[in-house]
């Protein structure tokens, strides 16, 4: 995921608790709906109970409005997480915006009704209790601070960068969510945006110098998670400072596709997005693809990126450039499918059978899990960061649509292939996982023009699968023998534009190679460069 700053703010998104639970204020009050459903208090809900729900619930309305706030439901608002985490809730609440409208009142009955998963019209003390996520993962991500702590603020410490801070609490159901608001340097939050539809993991907000906010938010069914790969948003937004809506965009079709991960505002006022692309197992195999891994997965992902123009005057939405990596693929297994061709020599094409077991974290059917896009008007390139492949890969932006589904065409003359990547040798079989750079990197894009660094790629270097000498049976969230990093490279691009591949890219600051601090964030996490040469890091501790 990217990050843009203007000449006001300083942004930092992704800040993620660490997985410690703490007790905040008001704990008790967590199961104030189940209580109000559960008139026996034996901690199931019978057929009658179900029935009354909504009349049972309207009790709970203290002002009389028809609907349920967070706090009327158990708040208050710190605690937000938490009371995600209550099945009975997540039921009701049905587009995740931590509150019960009137019309999710009305159906409350039917909503509870979809958690009878035995069919005997009631529901258990085991049907109420949030099951764990389908990738498997589930451990919590709730510490509650009711303020900044740390040995130095950042308003006392003369080095840093005086600006505000855009923070963006992204969600899972089992984290602090909803809020995107600005600090001033002692911590102090100075502007808050109403919340609105719930931000999955994986949203992003970006406060834009024309004073407007880009982000993503979700208003797909938060409890049907299988239909959507990781960190799914499904909906793109401008809101004005007072958090009117200017413009939106859904993208949002369960098991077909949906916006994911990350968007850019480009000069012209169009706006990046990636978005996820569904696949049949038998569309994928015509393709090339060996079936191995994701090998349980019914539905297979692959990554395109997509150009908005959006129209803020009537809020109409024109796609005006798309590129999709299905339209570059090449396998060197079977000669009898599409796509056969040389991995090592067609650099250019993404190899689709280069997924191995182990080596991704949260993967639902996912083949490049793509959490980045950065746009370069000088260039007229798009950098784009797939996790699962560990590269940086970089695409033309100059082509036509038809172009970019090809292989000719543009100023690089190279259509929609890759015309640069880096990061792991491995993915063109001319080096070993070992001898790659970048491991399930997040949040790569180039440093902004008038910014020391400028022209750069900064690139946060998560370090997951770090160290596995070409094995990829371990996971990779290897505490003692991983490491997080945060590199800036300078790539070997001419005066023209067009890269020298007889040179190797230079990595011209980092830190935390050496690993000398002991620090890994496994996922997620992301950085900003600052105008005074500083750069600031946001991370999810463990």
């Amino acid at each position: 995921m990217n990050t843009n700053l203007s000449a006001a703010a300083t942004f930092v998104f992704l800040i993620v608790p660490s997985l410690t639970v703490a007790q905040p204020p008001g704990a008790a009050r967590l199961q104030t709906v189940l209580r109000t459903l559960d008139a026996d208090s034996d901690q199931s809900l019978s057929t009658g109970e179900v029935l009354e729900a909504t009349q049972r619930l309207l009790s709970l309305d203290s002002n009389g409005d028809g609907a349920l706030s967070l706090e009327e439901m158990g708040g208050p608002a710190p605690i937000r997480g938490m009371i995600r985490q209550q099945y009975v809730i997540r039921a009701l609440d049905a587009d995740g915006d931590l509150s019960v409208s009137a019309d999710e009142l009305g159906r409350a009955s039917l909503s509870l009704a979809r958690l009878d998963r035995n069919g005997d019209w009631n529901l258990s003390r085991e049907e109420l209790k949030t099951p764990p996520p389908p990738d498997g993962g589930g451990r919590r991500m709730n510490e509650y601070r009711s303020e900044i702590v740390g040995d130095i603020l950042p308003g006392n410490d003369p080095r840093a960068f005086d600006a505000y801070t855009l923070v963006h609490d992204g969600a899972t159901p089992v984290q602090n969510a909803n809020r995107i608001y600005l600090t001033d340097m002692n911590g102090e939050i100075v502007h808050e945006w109403e919340p609105g539809p719930y931000h999955p993991e994986g949203s992003v907000a970006y406060l834009l110098e024309n004073g407007l906010l880009l982000r993503t938010v979700s208003s797909h069914d938060w409890m049907h998670r299988e239909h959507y790969p990781v960190g799914t948003a499904g909906t793109v937004q401008l809101l004005d400072w007072d958090s009117n809506v200017v413009w939106e965009y859904e993208m949002d079709v369960p098991g077909r596709h949906v916006i994911h991960h990350d968007v850019d505002y480009m000069p012209n006022g169009n706006i990046l997005a990636i978005a996820y692309t569904a696949y049949s197992r038998e569309e994928v195999h015509a393709m090339g693809w060996d079936g191995m891994f994701p090998a349980t997965a019914e539905t297979i992902w692959l990554d395109k990126v997509v150009e908005f123009e959006p129209n803020l005057d009537d809020g109409s939405t024109e796609i005006v450039w798309q590129w999709n990596t299905w339209d570059h693929l090449v396998q060197d297994k079977f000669p009898e499918r599409a796509n056969y061709g040389d991995v090592e020599s067609e650099v250019g094409k993404i190899d689709i059978n280069y997924l191995r077991e182990g080596y991704v974290l949260f993967n639902r059917g996912q083949m490049n899990h793509i959490n980045s896009v950065d746009y370069n008007p000088e260039l007229d390139q798009i950098v784009l960061s797939s996790a699962i492949y560990g590269e940086i890969w970089f695409i033309d932006h100059s082509t036509t649509m038809t172009e970019a589904a090809g292989d000719s065409g543009g100023y690089h003359g190279r259509g929609g292939d890759l015309i640069y990547r880096w990061g792991n040798p491995l993915t063109t079989k001319s080096g070993s996982l070992d001898d790659a750079t970048i491991y399930w990197q997040h949040d790569t894009g180039w440093i902004t023009d008038g910014l020391p660094g400028e022209g750069n790629i900064l690139v946060y270097n998560n370090g997951t699968n770090r160290n596995l000498d070409g094995d990829f049976e371990m996971l990779g969230m290897d505490f003692e023998n991983s490491y997080s990093d945060l590199l800036e490279i300078r790539f070997p691009v001419r005066a023209t534009g067009r890269y020298d591949t007889r040179r190797k890219p230079e990595i011209v600051w980092s830190w935390n190679a050496d690993a000398s601090e002991d620090y890994f964030s496994p996922f997620m996490s992301g950085w900003d460069r600052l105008p005074n040469g500083n750069t600031i890091l946001s991370l999810i501790h463990i």
